[in-house]
């Protein structure tokens, strides 16, 4: 009996694009001998088990230290990245629908391969909040939407628990919530008056109350290393980091577009940006595309460093919007060019970043962990009798250590000048740490930082360490850093 999904010969091309796109970015992941830095800071803020870490709320970090510590593998990581984004296409797919036809839908979501935050992101990234917003936005969209137009209750749940878990991800899920209130505004404003929208938003506030309670009892100090980023070193900075960001989101969804204009300039496919529905029109442009507004103004107000991953998550409406404004029938031999296309980008994409991988001789792929750890481990045991339970410095060497590392560490957080809420300092004074970083004043900088109860005259003498990243093929590369020694009590 024939798969119900499989309506037709499109829908078989789409679901296994889907499934080579899962495979293909899954597997390449394990060219790296370690995972990304979100992904090890995720484990690392989820063993905390905390309502809370430095930079976001803690669903994110929760969800990684699970997966992780179930499976006792890189690949699970790896694994769960793709299946986040496999979703958000899905629900990107569903929610299109509601906008064009059925072949066109599958377009929607098959062009996006030339966003490559839907690829590179597990691979450079691993896994981190911004993954699991590309899934979460789509979905908050789609239950919006049937809440606009059908007010079932379980929508309405669903699309509290969404919104709750959301936020519980990641702060910058606000940025959702505004043009969702202006549509509401524009063509719903009965909404307000409903009974089940209240039981949505308290459904969402209780799931964020832990994380809100948390924020109160630490000073908000997460906000911190929002402040940090988002300030200007110059009034310069108020038109260059939203122009950066701009551009930067523009190569981002150059590859998207490349495939969109080729196939518009070989079938001659006619753009009408007349006779739309107003309430679809709008629902799609301001879901889709007043968030990065949102960002734009934001750099050009603090006129901070914006990263350019904080755009990735709000890319989900463009496969519909380039198609929503296509007048023509999009026909099988139509489809078929669309997706040998997406199948190119994709195929360059991976030679790419699988060459890039491979030649590298980067610490942040390839740190060579058990012969780190072991060094470090016997310069401990040369000053200490007591066992390494702390680790401080440059995070990007430290996170491995206390992830990979035989006696898994504690590693000291960045917490911005605020008390680390995870380190016992009565603990950290009787069994002492190493610091390890990049020179000997970051060295000194880290021990001052990590250590506060050490006199003002106590001696920091920073001791050289080299070690050996090799690539792929063997190829080596010497890095020197300095580390120090803190002992116990």
């Amino acid at each position: 009996m024939e798969l119900k999904i499989f309506k037709n010969s499109e829908s078989r091309i789409f679901y296994t694009f889907l499934a080579v796109h899962f495979i293909v970015w899954t597997a390449l992941g394990l060219v790296r001998t370690v995972l990304p830095t979100d992904a090890l800071e995720g484990i690392y803020w989820g063993s905390l088990a905390d309502f809370g870490t430095p930079k976001h709320p803690p669903f994110f970090g929760w969800l990684a230290y699970w997966v992780y510590n179930i499976f006792k593998s890189d690949l699970s990581i790896y694994f769960v990245s793709q299946l986040f984004i496999m979703f958000g296409f899905i629900y990107i797919y569903r929610l299109g629908k509601f906008f064009l036809d059925e072949t066109k839908s599958m377009l929607g979501v098959i062009i996006l391969e030339g966003c490559w935050c839907y690829s590179y992101i597990t691979c450079y990234y691993g896994f981190n909040p911004d993954v699991i917003l590309l899934c979460f936005l789509p979905m908050i969209a789609y239950y919006f939407y049937k809440c606009m137009y059908f007010g079932k209750i379980s929508d309405w749940i669903k699309l509290g628990l969404l919104m709750g878990v959301a936020f519980l991800n990641k702060y910058q899920t606000a940025f959702m919530v505004v043009p969702m209130f202006i549509w509401a505004l524009m063509y719903k404003r009965e909404t307000f008056k409903n009974k089940f929208f209240y039981i949505a938003v308290i459904i969402a506030l209780l799931i964020f109350l832990p994380h809100i309670l948390w924020l109160i009892k630490y000073d908000f100090f997460p906000f911190m290393y929002f402040e940090g980023e988002l300030t200007a070193n110059s009034w310069l900075n108020h038109i260059t980091a939203p122009l950066m960001f701009f551009v930067m989101q523009l190569g981002l969804i150059a590859g998207t577009l490349l495939i969109f204009f080729i196939t518009k300039l070989k079938y001659k496919l006619q753009i009408d940006f007349s006779g739309k529905d107003k309430k679809d029109f709008w629902f799609i442009m301001l879901l889709g595309y007043v968030p990065l507004i949102i960002h734009l103004l934001m750099g050009l107000v603090n006129g901070g460093h914006m990263r350019a991953r904080w755009g990735y998550e709000f890319w989900f409406m463009l496969g519909i919007t380039l198609f929503y404004f296509v007048k023509d029938k999009i026909t099988k031999d139509r489809f078929i060019f669309v997706t040998k296309c997406a199948y190119i980008v994709m195929f360059i994409i991976f030679l790419a970043l699988g060459t890039l991988l491979s030649v590298e001789k980067n610490y942040r792929s390839r740190y060579p962990v058990p012969v780190v750890f072991n060094d470090l481990q016997k310069f401990w045991g040369e000053r200490s009798d007591k066992p390494l339970k702390y680790v401080g410095g440059y995070i990007e060497w430290t996170l491995p250590l206390t992830i990979y590392g035989e006696s898994r560490p504690d590693c000291i957080l960045d917490t911005f000048g605020y008390k680390n809420p995870w380190i016992d300092e009565e603990d950290l004074k009787k069994t002492g740490i190493l610091i390890i970083d990049r020179t000997q004043e970051k060295v000194i900088n880290e021990t001052r930082k990590s250590c506060p109860y050490l006199p003002k005259d106590y001696e920091i003498s920073p001791i050289q360490y080299k070690f050996f990243v090799h690539n792929f093929w063997g190829q080596p590369r010497e890095y020197t850093v300095y580390y120090f020694i803190v002992n116990g009590e």
